[in-house]
């Protein structure tokens, strides 16, 4: 729930998404890195910047160590096609979306979460 600029994140994405029509965006969070830079604005860069380094902690705090962690990554897909309005105000759109992250351990083994959901831009 990353707040930058005047809306959150994933609004940002969206708006991008929306204006661009590439609808996934994958970061690399140990290498810092993150495509296609077309959906990329200077504020989401920040943002991407600021939590992949914060990841290393992230993971020492949960009582693990990045030394059993050999590639981490996000990815955020919108369904562009598809689209209702916003059911607490009808003003805005939403696209469904999903977003994976998968951490691979030192030993090639993959974990792997997706949440989905819907979400608007607020502005």
């Amino acid at each position: 729930m990353n707040y930058i600029g005047n809306d959150y994140f994933m609004g940002e994405l969206l708006k991008q998404a929306r204006k661009t029509g590439l609808d996934r965006l994958s970061v690399d969070i140990l290498n810092n890195t993150a495509e296609p830079s077309d959906l990329l604005t200077k504020p989401m860069t920040k943002s991407i910047d600021y939590w992949n380094k914060w990841f290393p902690q992230l993971v020492e705090d949960s009582g693990s160590s990045m030394n059993f962690v050999s590639k981490a990554t996000m990815v955020i897909q919108y369904d562009l096609k598809l689209a209702r309005p916003y059911s607490s105000d009808s003003k805005y759109l939403e696209n469904p979306f999903n977003c994976t992250i998968t951490i691979t351990d030192n030993r090639g083994k993959e974990y792997s979460h997706r949440h989905e959901g819907w979400w608007f831009p607020e502005n």
